[in-house]
C-alpha cells in the first residue's frame, strides 16, 4: 500500500481524517476544527466530483475504501471511480483536482419508426434530356407488385428511454421517445403494429402512406398467344401490343414497348413508352391522357390531353390538350382537335399535304347542349305533372280511396322516380357540358416554327386556309374570325 499524506490537525488524539463532518465552499470541515483537509468540488449539476489532496509529511496512510466511505460521508453516494483513487493513489497525484465521480446522464428515448418491406417506384416528372438532345416526354415507372397477406410495413414503437443519476444519487427521467400517427391509404390491414396487403397489386408509397391498387402486370408482349386483355384496374405491358390485339382496363394502361393495329381502352391514362402504329384502324381511347412518343394511321380520343413527338395521317380528339412537342416534332396530315387548345412546333411540309388543326367547341357541342337543356325541360315539365297529380290523390281521405286510385298513385310514385334520376343524370350531363364550353372559349393554335400551306387551322368552327408559310405564330378568333398573331 502507498502512502498518502494529508494536510491534517490532530486534536483530542482524533485525526481528522476519521472525524468527517460536514463540507462549506468545497472544504471538508471537521466538527473540532475549521483546519483545511483534502478538498471536493462537486459540479452545480451534480454530475461530476472532483477530489484535491495535499502533500503533507504526517505520515497518514489512506486505502481506496477510506476514501471512498469518505466521499460517501459528503454525498457522493454514486458513480464513485475505484479506478481513480487508485490511480491517485499509485502515482502520488496530489494539489490537483481530479474527477473521482461521474453520474449518468438519462438517454433519451428514441423515435417511434416505420420499417417498409417494399420498395417505392420512382416517380419522375417533366421533360428528360436525352443523349442526343432530344426531348422524351414519356417515363415509365417500375412498379413493386405485391400478393394478399404480404407483409409491407412494420411499426417500431418510441422507447422509453432510459433513467440517469447524479453522484448524489438524484434520479434523473429521461425524455420519451415521439410516437409516430399510423400509416393511412388503402389496400392493407394492421396486425400488431405490422401491415399486410389486403389484395394483389401495385403499391406506392406516398408521404410515407401506403397505397395498393389493382394492377395488372404482363412481363412479355400481348399477342395470340395472350390472348385479349381486359382488367379491372391498371395493366402494366412490359412489352409490345401486337397488331389485332385488344387492351382494355379501368384504370391505367401502360405500354413499355411498341403498339400496332390494335384497340387500347382506359378508363384514366395511356402512356405508350414507344409508338403506335395503328394503319389506319388502330385506336386509343382514354379517360385521361395519352402520351405516346408517335402516332402513325392512328384514331386517338382522349378526356384530358394528348401529348406526342409526332403525329402522321392520323385522326385525334381530345377534350383538353393537344401538344406536340420536343426538337423535330411535326404533325404531318390527318385532324387534330383539341378543345382546349393545341401547341405544337410545325405543321405539314413543302409538299403542302392536308392537314388539319382545330380547337374550341365544335357545333356538335352546342347541338348536344341544345339537345340536353330541352330534355331537362321536358323532364321538369313531366315531374311538376306528376306532382299535381300526386297532390290530387293525396286531397282523399284514406278510406275513400279505391283499389284503383291506390294503384294509380303507386304508379305516380314510381314514375317520379324515374323522371327524378332522369332529370339528375341530364343535369350532370349539362354541367359537364358547361365545364367543355367554357374550357374552350380561349381556345388556341400555337405554332413555334412553322404552319406550311396546305394546312387548315379552325377555332371554334371557324376556319381559314394557310395559302403560304407562316412561322412562329398563334390562331385566335377574334370578332368572329380567326386572326393570326405573331409569337416575335
Amino acid at each position: 500500500m502507498r502512502k498518502i499524506v494529508y494536510n491534517v490537525i490532530i486534536e483530542n488524539n482524533v485525526p481528522l481524517t476519521r472525524h468527517m463532518g460536514m463540507t462549506e465552499g468545497g472544504v471538508v470541515m471537521d466538527k473540532h476544527t475549521l483546519r483545511c483537509v483534502p478538498k471536493l468540488q462537486i459540479e452545480p449539476d451534480e454530475m461530476s466530483a472532483k477530489l484535491k489532496l495535499n502533500r503533507d509529511d504526517t505520515g497518514q496512510e489512506f486505502s481506496v475504501a477510506e476514501l471512498k466511505s469518505w466521499l460517501q460521508s459528503n454525498n457522493v453516494k454514486a458513480g464513485i471511480m475505484e479506478n481513480a483513487l487508485q490511480e491517485m493513489i499509485d502515482n502520488n497525484i496530489y494539489n490537483v483536482f481530479h474527477e473521482v465521480a461521474r453520474g449518468k446522464p438519462p438517454v433519451r428515448g428514441q423515435d417511434g419508426t416505420f420499417v417498409f418491406y417494399v420498395a417505392n417506384p420512382e416517380n419522375i416528372s417533366g421533360p428528360h434530356i436525352l443523349e442526343d438532345g432530344s426531348v422524351e416526354y414519356v417515363h415509365t415507372e417500375e412498379f413493386t407488385i405485391v400478393e394478399v397477406d404480404s407483409l409491407l410495413a412494420e411499426y417500431v414503437p418510441a422507447t422509453n428511454g432510459q433513467f440517469g443519476y447524479t453522484i448524489t444519487n438524484a434520479i434523473r427521467n429521461p425524455a420519451k421517445g415521439r410516437d409516430l400517427p399510423r400509416l393511412k391509404g388503402k389496400g392493407f390491414y394492421v396486425s400488431e403494429n405490422r401491415y399486410y396487403a389486403t389484395e394483389r397489386g401495385k403499391v406506392d408509397i406516398i408521404n410515407n402512406n401506403i397505397y395498393i391498387t389493382h394492377m395488372l402486370e404482363i412481363k412479355d408482349d400481348v399477342g395470340i398467344e395472350h390472348g385479349h386483355v381486359i382488367f379491372d384496374g391498371d395493366v402494366y405491358i412490359r412489352g409490345d401490343v401486337r397488331s389485332g390485339m385488344m387492351v382494355k382496363a379501368t384504370g391505367n394502361i401502360e405500354i413499355k414497348g411498341h403498339v400496332g393495329n390494335s384497340y387500347i381502352e382506359a378508363g384514366k391514362d395511356i402512356t405508350i413508352r414507344n409508338g403506335m402504329q395503328g394503319k389506319f384502324s388502330g385506336k386509343l381511347k382514354a379517360g385521361g391522357n395519352i402520351i405516346c412518343k408517335f402516332l402513325e394511321n392512328v384514331n386517338a380520343e382522349a378526356e384530358g390531353d394528348i401529348v406526342v413527338r409526332s403525329l402522321m395521317n392520323s385522326c385525334i380528339q381530345a377534350k383538353g390538350h393537344v401538344k406536340v412537342e420536343g426538337r423535330g416534332a411535326v404533325v404531318l396530315g390527318g385532324t387534330i382537335h383539341a378543345i382546349q387548345g393545341i401547341e405544337l412546333f410545325e405543321a405539314g411540309n413543302i409538299n403542302e399535304i392536308p392537314t388539319i388543326l382545330s380547337v374550341g367547341v365544335l357545333p356538335e357541342h352546342l347541338a348536344k347542349y341544345r339537345e340536353i337543356t330541352e330534355k331537362i325541360q321536358k323532364a321538369e315539365d313531366q315531374i311538376a305533372l306528376l306532382n299535381r297529380s300526386s297532390m290530387t290523390l293525396s286531397g282523399f281521405p284514406p278510406e275513400k280511396l279505391t283499389a284503383e286510385m291506390k294503384q294509380w298513385k303507386k304508379k305516380i310514385t314510381q314514375a317520379k322516380i324515374i323522371k327524378a334520376t332522369e332529370l339528375k343524370r341530364c343535369r350532370d350531363e349539362k354541367n359537364k357540358l358547361d365545364a367543355l364550353i367554357d374550357s374552350g372559349k380561349n381556345a388556341q393554335v400555337v405554332v413555334q416554327n412553322i404552319v406550311h400551306p396546305g394546312c387548315k387551322i379552325g377555332v371554334a368552327a371557324r376556319e381559314i386556309h394557310v395559302k403560304k408559310e407562316i412561322k412562329h405564330a398563334k390562331f385566335v378568333l377574334k370578332d368572329g374570325n380567326v386572326q393570326v398573331i405573331l409569337l416575335y
